[in-house]
C-alpha cells in the first residue's frame, strides 16, 4: 500500500473519530436540553395542578358558604314563622276572650 493510501486511511480514521466525538457531544447537548424541557414541563404541570387545586378548594368553600347561608335563611324563616304563629294565636285568644266578655256583658 502506498503512502497516499495510508494517509487517506489515516485521515478517514481521524474523520471518523471526530464524527463520533461530535455525535457524542451533540447527543449530550440534546439530552441536556431535553432534561431541561422535561424539568420545565414537570414544573408547569405542578403549577397547573396547584392552580386547579386552589380553584377547586375555592369552589368548595363557596359551596359551603352558600349552604351555610341557605341553612341560616331556613333557620331565620322558621323563627319568624314561629313568632308569627305565636302572635296570631295570642291575637285570636284575645279576640275570643273579648267576644266572650262582650257576650257576658250583653246578658
Amino acid at each position: 500500500m502506498g503512502r497516499g493510501a495510508a494517509d487517506y486511511l489515516k485521515q478517514c480514521e481521524e474523520d471518523r473519530r471526530e464524527m463520533f466525538a461530535f455525535g457524542n457531544a451533540e447527543g449530550r447537548r440534546q439530552r441536556m436540553e431535553q432534561a431541561g424541557r422535561d424539568t420545565q414541563e414537570a414544573y408547569e404541570r405542578h403549577e397547573r395542578f396547584e392552580h386547579n387545586w386552589a380553584g377547586e378548594k375555592d369552589a368548595e368553600e363557596c359551596l359551603k358558604k352558600c349552604e351555610q347561608t341557605r341553612r341560616d335563611s331556613f333557620a331565620y324563616r322558621n323563627t319568624v314563622g314561629r313568632v308569627q304563629r305565636l302572635e296570631l294565636t295570642e291575637r285570636e285568644s284575645k279576640e275570643k276572650h273579648l267576644k266572650h266578655e262582650m257576650y257576658e256583658t250583653k246578658w
